[in-house]
């Protein structure tokens, strides 16, 4: 089997120490070095997050799509919520909400764009509404949304904002207690670079506040029957409701340790770096990118392909030892890929993505000059990173 890297859009690419600490040996959820496993990842995730102390953490069973269904805790029955979405994960919150007692309306834009801010504020001055859903980088196009700039004009019109980072948090800028955000959340394996197997949390006071009253929320993902056991974890203790994801907790301390020495700053420089990088190869090849230029995001970039058959342009590039992941917009899913520059995403990464690409494509006569994207890109990484 040919060794390859994994540029999917989730899991992203993999750092050895961090995914094989996940499979520490007879170490169950009552002892002390999963208790402190778990201490410091809640600890490290509300300094990734921005989130000051007056915020609660919370990793629970599960990924991205248990964080999202999880903040039904925060909603009473016939809560008016406004979901804000630029692609196929945007929408996902329609299908979890509809499942409950509650009234939304959807602001949705067109493949590669974004709701205006002018928009959502409109919405939300008019409509009455309880809490707003943004997605801060779709995962179906790379779309990044302007969270400090929305954030600050929704936030007189609004109890709760809630933000969906499953593509964004550990590659992009987030700052909850600065943006006045209420709830944002992530999966383990995205930016975060850890095992999968684990959604994160961190909710504002107001959102707990919100928390105390009839939930309408089902059981396991009900987050009142976890509020008290992050607590408990947090003053040093334990606790149990339900069986925690063990061996991606311990993926998680490892991987915020690594995040912890690197800094968030470095951190998200070199995420940018990298999508720059990628995007101008990608562009020399005579590529197209999904995502408005002012909207392109550090996490994730989709790239147009005319005239391929983009099954056999996967599976090319994966014999070439890259796994992109498929289009999934319905607007233009046949018509482009995803790839995913994050968690330990680094420079050889992106060179090697990019040859992948040129290969892959030119085996189907696309006629792209050698090495032209890779040449583009060092450009980037020479100016960016000098070695």
């Amino acid at each position: 089997m040919v060794s390859r890297i994994l540029m999917h859009v989730g899991p992203s690419v993999a750092n050895y120490n961090v995914l094989s600490a996940a499979v520490a040996p007879n170490i169950g959820f009552a002892s002390p070095e999963f208790n402190a496993a778990m201490k410091y990842s809640l600890e490290q995730f509300r300094e990734v997050t921005g989130a000051d102390e007056t915020y609660t953490p919370f990793i629970i069973p599960g990924g991205g799509t248990a964080a999202m269904e999880s903040v039904v805790s925060f909603l009473a029955r016939d809560s008016r919520v406004l979901i804000v979405t630029n692609g196929v994960f945007g929408d996902r919150w329609e299908g979890i909400l509809s499942r409950y007692p509650l009234k939304f309306k959807i602001l949705r834009a067109k493949a590669g764009n974004a709701i205006p801010t002018a928009q959502i504020v409109a919405e939300l001055r008019e409509g009455g509404f309880d809490a707003v859903t943004i997605t801060q980088v779709e995962t179906s196009t790379g779309v990044r949304m302007p969270l400090k700039e929305i954030a600050a004009a929704a936030r007189p019109f609004v109890k709760l904002i809630i933000v969906d980072g499953v593509a964004s948090i550990g590659g992009e800028r987030m700052n909850a207690s600065r943006w006045n955000i209420d709830i944002c959340l992530t999966a383990s394996q995205k930016a975060l670079g850890a095992q999968a197997g684990a959604g994160l949390l961190v909710a504002s006071q107001r959102a707990m506040d919100m928390l105390q009253q009839d939930s309408i929320s089902g059981y396991l993902l009900d987050l009142r029957n976890w509020a008290k056991i992050m607590g408990s974890y947090l003053s040093g203790g334990g606790g149990y409701f339900a069986t925690p994801p063990i061996g991606t907790v311990f993926s998680l301390a490892e991987s915020f340790r690594r995040i912890e020495a690197e800094t968030m700053e470095t951190r998200i420089g070199r995420h940018r770096i990298c999508s720059e990088a990628f995007r101008k190869g990608v562009l020399e090849m005579g590529l197209g990118i999904v995502a408005s230029e002012s909207l392109r995001s550090s996490t994730v970039t989709g790239v147009y392909v005319e005239n391929t058959d983009l099954q056999k342009f996967l599976k090319a590039a994966m014999a070439k030892g890259v796994e992109f992941a498929a289009g999934v917009h319905p607007e233009i899913k046949d018509r482009y890929f995803r790839v995913g520059h994050m968690g330990w995403v680094e420079q050889a990464h992106i060179m090697l993505a990019l040859n992948a690409i040129e290969g892959a494509l030119n085996s189907q006569g696309a006629g792209i000059s050698k090495d032209s994207g890779k040449l583009a890109a060092k450009e980037v990484f020479e100016k960016s990173m000098p070695v």
